[in-house]
């Protein structure tokens, strides 16, 4: 077991600190067996401009959120709680703690294999190099993007689609060390400390899971693994930002404002709308794997659905609009199954329809439910068709039978405990495998994070959790966005692309490793919503045969 130590401030931790350490202390892959006490805390800098402090008081109060992350806890309240405080007084500096040569000898006696800050400021010199996987350390923001801070709060004011944070090995220079892990999340358009607080949320996972992962690989391929996280060697140029002086606050903050009345009163004049478009596989060029390299292979997908002639399915019943279509034929005929949403109740049942080749026949509903419906995966095992909607509201996934295919499904009961988006079947290497999207934590997004499950069977399965769970952590590439498919030598998992709105574009992630250790995936290509002139975004992608189906969304 991996001995850590803790660098604190003091006895208080935010409630997402808190967490971190709830869940090393609960998983049992790491001890926490010394806290490492600053009995002379100090701000790293100078105090904030007035202006700015205004502006985050007014939005912490106007988007409070029933899950703070910055609420404060004791750590003494922690479960188990068994480590010795170590108090420390550090030599301070104008930016810098650094810590007295006794005191590092005291701490060397611990043995520490890791130790996370929490506290302090910038630290330098032999602290960095006492454990011996180095001082972990949060820098909530891509390091790439932005350094320094506020956290989270450069990208809401300048707009960025994403936000990114990341856990670190600290070195001599700032925000510039080994990245261990890296995620993006969506940036709330609006508040600064609702996008804070998810990004914190789901930042307190990196360490409980970087502690697993090297218990789990060992030091070696744990070493291997993160170096596949790092950039070309040199030093990073991305601006070092500070919190803005009273005169670019009030801009920043006009700006802010002015942007998102535009926004909503352009969202509240037209209405979001989800639309099924289908193209016959006659009107496409062939398909042929080339030897080219990984990033080319697929352009033979990508340039022939651009050229496909896609036709529309428009509902006659603005009421409602259909998304998520998956397309299966039986017995010389064509069926589509989607999700078939009323706009007014905001829930949504399975629906089907035959393709008549030039036209779509009667919609008929097949499943509803008390809660909403979405994405009906079908599945064929031994002649039999099984459809499995996500159904994350119930907190399960339910497995269907085809009784009477299409049109009568039976409920064969739950077939995945716990909350589920998306769920994407693939089998392989005699098991059963189940991408689907979690909430880390339920104040986080359901865009941003991918975990696998594997089963022998895929009757009444025993599921066990991927050890590298989640396998993605990018709002970018993680959602499935319909059934993984061969293309010559390639697996090809469709992932949606939800960085600069929900249903933006889907990416084609080749998956270059999947076994029951090991997972890894690169984006290959991407499809965007260019195939017809009133579609602004795309998210489910699924083939049969004969036929090519996606969706398409617009504001009507």
């Amino acid at each position: 077991m991996l001995r850590i130590g803790i660098l604190t401030d003091g006895e208080q931790l935010s409630a997402w600190a808190f967490e971190m350490l709830s869940k090393i202390q609960e998983e049992g892959y790491g001890e926490i067996v010394l806290i490492i006490e600053n009995q002379t805390p100090k701000s790293s800098g100078k105090k904030s401009p007035l202006l700015y402090r205004l502006y985050r008081a007014i939005d912490r109060r106007l988007f409070r959120t029933k899950q703070d992350a910055f609420s404060l806890k004791k750590i003494s309240d922690l479960p188990n709680f068994t480590a010795q405080k170590m108090e420390i007084w550090p030599v301070q500096k104008k930016y810098t703690d650094d810590i007295s040569s006794t005191d590092l000898d005291s701490l060397r006696t611990w043995d520490l294999d890791i130790i996370i800050r929490l506290g302090f400021r910038i630290l330098k010199g032999e602290i960095l190099r006492l454990p011996k996987y180095g001082v972990w350390s949060y820098h909530h923001g891509d390091n790439r993007v932005n350094r320094g801070g506020p956290p989270c709060f450069w990208e809401v004011m300048k707009g960025e689609e994403t936000t990114g944070s990341i856990l670190q090995i600290l070195s001599e220079k700032l925000d510039d060390g080994q990245v261990i892990y890296r995620s993006w999340s969506h940036t709330d358009p609006l508040s600064v400390q609702r996008n804070a607080n998810r990004v914190f949320w789901k930042s307190c996972y990196f360490a409980p899971r970087m502690i697993k992962k090297l218990s789990f690989l060992g030091e070696q391929r744990w070493k291997e693994e993160i170096q596949r996280l790092q950039d070309s060697p040199g030093d990073y140029t991305a601006n070092m930002y500070r919190p803005p002086n009273g005169g670019v606050m009030f801009a920043l903050w006009v700006k802010l404002w002015v942007n998102n009345g535009l926004r909503i009163v352009k969202e509240y004049a037209k209405k979001p709308h989800w639309e099924i478009f289908i193209s016959s596989k006659s009107n496409k060029v062939e398909v042929k794997h080339s030897d080219e390299a990984l990033h080319s292979a697929l352009k033979p997908i990508k340039n022939s659905i651009l050229a496909s002639n896609f036709t529309p399915l428009i509902s006659t019943n603005t009421s409602r609009y259909y998304a998520d279509p998956f397309v299966v034929e039986r017995d010389a005929k064509t069926y589509l199954f989607f999700e078939d949403y009323d706009k007014k109740s905001q829930k949504a049942r399975i629906s089907f329809a035959e393709w008549k080749g030039s036209q779509l026949d009667q919609v008929c509903p097949i499943i509803e439910e008390s809660w909403h419906l979405s994405y009906p995966f079908i599945w064929e095992y031994e002649g039999d068709f099984y459809l499995i909607p996500e159904s994350a509201e119930a907190g399960h996934l339910y497995l269907y039978k085809a009784e009477s295919f299409p049109n009568k499904w039976v409920n064969v009961g739950v077939w995945f405990e716990g909350e589920a988006y998306d769920p994407t079947v693939h089998y392989q290497d005699d098991k059963y495998w189940l991408f689907v999207n979690q909430k880390s934590h339920q104040a986080c997004s359901s865009f941003d994070e991918l975990y696998l499950y594997y089963s022998d069977t895929f009757l009444n399965p025993t599921w066990v959790c991927h050890p590298m769970n989640p396998i993605v952590s990018d709002v970018r590439n993680a959602r499935p966005a319909g059934k993984i498919f061969a293309n010559g030598k390639l697996l090809i998992r469709p992932a949606q692309d939800s960085g600069k709105f929900y249903g933006h574009r889907i990416k084609l992630q080749s998956i270059t490793a999947l076994s029951k250790d090991e997972y890894q995936e690169e984006t290959v290509d991407m499809l965007e919503s260019d195939f017809s002139p009133t579609i602004i975004g795309t998210h489910t992608i699924n083939s049969s045969e004969n036929y090519l189906v996606l969706d398409g969304y617009s504001r009507l």
